[in-house]
């Protein structure tokens, strides 16, 4: 989990977080009950399972890898991002490998909508040929 998702799980600020977070000689001395309880309080996953759907980061790679092959076939990034329901600006981003990491959520989004559209052309979901055409291009010169 994030210090942000523990945050938002606990009821805390994600700064009081990443402190609770620091290695032991620069962790705060005290720390009140509440906070104590509220972080104690998350319950942990179950073995073999992720810390809750979409909670968390992860590398940035393997959905940029998936982007730049939809890209070889044609999908454009604004059909993607309506898609994914996100901006196009952020499908760019992790397509041409500027964000490092993303949720989990949207990674998981972006390999279901690969195996989704395994299956289609673009032109068969009425993006236009010259716009799968240029697509295309891009991600030959790339």
């Amino acid at each position: 989990m994030s210090a942000q998702d523990i945050a938002d799980a606990a009821g805390i600020s994600v700064t009081l977080v990443r402190r609770l977070l620091r290695p032991p000689g620069r962790r705060p001395v005290r720390i009140a009950r509440s906070t104590a309880e509220a972080v104690l309080g998350i319950p942990l996953p179950r073995r073999g399972q992720p810390p809750g759907y979409g909670r968390g980061l992860t590398g940035a790679g393997p959905a940029a890898e998936a982007l730049a092959q939809l890209a070889a076939r044609g999908w454009p990034a604004t059909y993607l991002a309506a898609c994914l329901d996100t901006s196009t600006a952020t499908v760019a981003a992790i397509r041409g490998g500027s964000r490092r990491r993303i949720s989990i959520i949207l990674d998981q989004c972006i390999h279901h909508l690969q195996r989704h559209l395994a299956g289609t052309t673009p032109t068969a979901q009425g993006i236009r040929a010259s716009d799968a055409a240029r697509t295309r291009a891009w991600a030959l010169r790339r």
